[in-house]
């Protein structure tokens, strides 16, 4: 996409060159579309694009924007850097009240106590970070869909502000399922009802218990959707980075007699359950003590490695999905290492990420998996380790790409731990099967539509599988082979992919009514639309099918 991007007054700083050339693209994208998602890979200055574009197409009145908490002050920075002179009040904990501010900053989890105030509101613009946030159904969604003009009529208009733009670096974090909301937020026809969308991308059934609508379908047709709406870009496509190594790195737990009790454990009562009666609580509780005894198994191997990584010169990021694990490693390490955790201000949070980038004393940045996977920078890190897995392939994508983005000037080394034999095995290779599916939306090349299928039968045979793998590595002690996943990943979505077309009109003769004629044109913000019955109840047809191969192709 070459773009000539005219920028307000009230932006006049930025000087010519400041911006990278697929930043650059990136808010010409985001100022035609008015109403958009980007959806660029972690890194690539999603943050920059979106105040950019927000400033040129709304040079007046006021922008609101909705994070999480932790990363509000980094909005804050951002912000100033674009224009040190703007207007700024943060709403929470560290408020600054602001007459007739510019830029009102707010994160997700006090939108309700502050609902009927956002509403009454004339926003010039709204901008959602981590979007993703909102890809469930929930208190936080439904007042984000109220702010952003989204209707409950799913065929009212969308009201609210013109320009509106989500972000994310992970716009699927499991499953088709995922997208509707994004897709709502930004006025798309495709999500006006779920269970349209559902039936027709998520492979949706009917059982004894309702809609089940976990699956994928249609991904090829899903991904031509989404090109009309958003934009994605990968760091390999548009920046010459160093390259990043990911590895795995096994670990011989044989002599934790407390990790294999507590897995021997749960899987005895897991076979023995009944599986017509199923008992989530309980099911959850067995399955965190043996998460928390792996961790704490691999603890000592993972303390032996940060070691050796910050003897040989190098900072180190270590990623964990348990706060007391953060704490060990603190004690051992003192004041060589930052913390970084869900109970941190929005302040302190701040401070440590700026000693572990400027601090030469400080060769450590301890971090917990959700709370320090997102919206920071700490490229003063070339080596990341993952000392437990998390369930969601995208919370470490995200964990991964905080040191591996613009400003790294060497390689990264990722290093995930894992005790082969055990629930850490069985985790990866959901994992692999996870990012596939994730992958599969954003490339041009589908895979093989069975592949959740594979996932879910996979899940079926969960205990009896992970029961005799943990018996064996028992009593052999043997780690077995490395397990290399999360590689070689498809190729994603290019800039030059968007379409060459923003207007036009298409039509098409009714096959019930030979005398009868539907027309496809692009609506407000670039969406396909169709005047035919079957796009006016679902959002989608045929006919808008047929056109976005055309365009898309």
């Amino acid at each position: 996409m070459n773009s000539i991007i005219k920028l307000a007054p009230g932006i006049d700083k930025i000087k010519e060159g400041s911006l990278y050339p697929h930043q650059s693209d990136g808010v010409a994208f985001l100022l035609s579309k008015k109403r958009a998602i980007l959806a660029d890979d972690m890194g690539l200055g999603k943050t920059r694009q979106a105040i950019v574009a927000m400033e040129t197409g709304c040079p007046e009145g006021t922008i609101l924007i909705v994070c999480p908490a932790s990363i509000k002050l980094n909005w804050k920075r951002e912000i100033l850097m674009v224009d040190d002179s703007a207007s700024i009040e943060v709403l929470g904990i560290d408020s600054t009240q602001t007459e007739a501010p510019r830029w009102v900053i707010i994160n997700y989890d006090i939108l309700g106590k502050h609902a009927e105030h956002l509403r009454a509101i004339n926003w010039s613009g709204i901008l959602l970070d981590e979007a993703h946030f909102i890809k469930n159904a929930s208190k936080r969604t439904n007042h984000c869909l109220k702010l952003l003009g989204v209707q409950a009529d799913a065929h009212a208009p969308v009201l609210g502000p013109d320009y509106v733009f989500l972000l994310t670096g992970t716009p699927m974090t499991n499953r088709p399922k995922d997208l509707f909301n994004l897709l709502r937020c930004v006025g798309h026809p495709a999500a006006r009802s779920f269970l349209s969308f559902a039936k027709r991308f998520c492979d949706a059934y009917r059982n004894d218990y309702g809609w089940v609508t976990t699956g994928a379908s249609n991904l090829d047709e899903l991904n031509l959707l989404m090109k009309e709406t958003s934009l994605r870009r990968m760091k390999d496509e548009v920046l010459d980075l160093p390259p990043k190594v990911r590895t795995w790195v096994p670990v011989d737990i044989s002599t934790s007699k407390a990790a294999f009790n507590a897995i021997d454990g749960f899987l005895s009562w897991y076979v023995g359950t009944d599986p017509s009666a199923p008992n989530d609580r309980e099911f959850l509780s067995r399955l965190t003590k043996v998460r928390t005894a792996l961790h704490k198994a691999k603890f000592k191997a993972v303390s032996e490695r940060v070691k050796d990584v910050v003897s040989a010169g190098e900072k180190v990021v270590v990623f964990t999905c348990f706060n007391d694990g953060i704490e060990r490693h603190k004690k051992i390490l003192g004041d060589q290492a930052v913390t970084i955790t869900g109970s941190d201000t929005s302040a302190n949070r701040t401070k440590a990420v700026d000693r572990f980038q400027s601090d030469p004393t400080v060769r450590v940045a301890l971090c917990n998996i959700i709370a320090g996977g997102v919206g920071i920078t700490l490229t003063a890190g070339t080596h990341v380790i993952f000392q437990d897995l998390d369930w969601v392939p995208a919370n470490h994508a995200q964990a991964e790409d905080r040191c591996y983005r613009i400003g790294q000037e060497n390689r990264v080394t990722v290093e995930y731990f894992h005790a082969d034999g055990t629930l850490d095995a069985y985790i990866a290779r959901l994992l692999e099967g996870k990012m596939a599916l994730i992958a599969a939306v954003e490339a041009e090349d589908v895979p093989d539509q069975s592949l959740l299928t594979e996932v879910q039968d996979a899940l079926r045979q969960l205990a009896p599988a992970l029961m005799e793998e943990a018996r064996a590595a028992r009593a052999t002690g043997d780690a077995g082979a490395r397990i290399e996943v999360l590689a070689n990943a498809s190729p994603r979505q290019k800039a030059e992919d968007t379409p060459v077309l923003e207007t036009g009109s298409w039509e098409f003769t009714s096959s019930r009514d030979p005398s009868a004629s539907y027309l496809v044109k692009f609506g407000r913000a670039g969406h396909l639309e169709c005047t035919c019955p079957g796009f006016t109840y679902r959002g989608n047809c045929k006919h808008t099918r047929e056109v976005r191969e055309q365009i898309y192709e």
